[in-house]
């Protein structure tokens, strides 16, 4: 990333818009005015640094480095959904989760580009859960994720689940997924 001001500045507008937030809005999530936001944008110098931090970690945005990882699971998914490989897509789910987990953030800061309406609710679902887990800003594409009108049990994808089955998945999902209307236990998202 280029390191001056005005550069900084755009960097800093194309991932808010990326990531669907309003300048009010992300100024609300890090408790600014929304004119901090559009000097910061606009490149002014005087910004203060510290908000200007609270902006980056909203936007999950690094100054030392332009994470791969949060390309690849974007990718991966896209591709992965495209191929129609969901044994491997439901391994992927829980590889996001742990490595978000782990990293303390969500991985995937802009949604992936994808068809599979069942996927997309999962995936927005399962990033919600993680930045309630890691007590982080939830990703805009997250936040605007819609709750899925049949209930989602990505299992069923491969084989058919049981209605005994699908009440014990149920019972065990966390409740940042259920909203979405999405089912998947908390233990097959490989936890730490």
């Amino acid at each position: 990333m280029d390191m001056n001001v005005e550069a900084v500045g755009r960097v800093l507008r194309e991932r808010r818009k990326a990531q669907g937030f309003t300048q009010q809005s992300l100024a609300d999530t890090i408790g600014a005015s929304r004119k901090f936001i559009v000097d910061l944008e606009a490149g002014k110098d005087g910004a203060s640094f510290g908000l200007a931090l609270k902006v980056m970690h909203a936007l999950n945005l690094d100054i030392a480095t332009n994470d791969p990882q949060t390309r690849e699971f974007a990718e991966d998914f896209a591709r992965t959904i495209r191929e129609g490989d969901f044994h491997f897509a439901l391994r992927l789910m829980g590889e996001y989760a742990s490595a978000s987990l782990s990293a303390g953030r969500a991985l995937m800061p802009v949604a992936p580009t994808m068809d599979d309406d069942a996927y997309r609710a999962a995936l927005g679902a399962v990033t919600r859960w993680v930045a309630a887990k890691t007590h982080t800003p939830t990703p805009g594409w997250a936040l605007r994720a819609k709750v899925s009108s049949e209930p989602v049990f990505l299992a069923e994808k491969l084989h058919p689940v049981s209605e005994r089955m699908k009440d014990l998945i149920r019972a065990e999902t966390p409740r940042e997924i259920a909203a979405l209307n999405v089912w998947i236990r908390e233990r097959d998202l490989a936890t730490l």
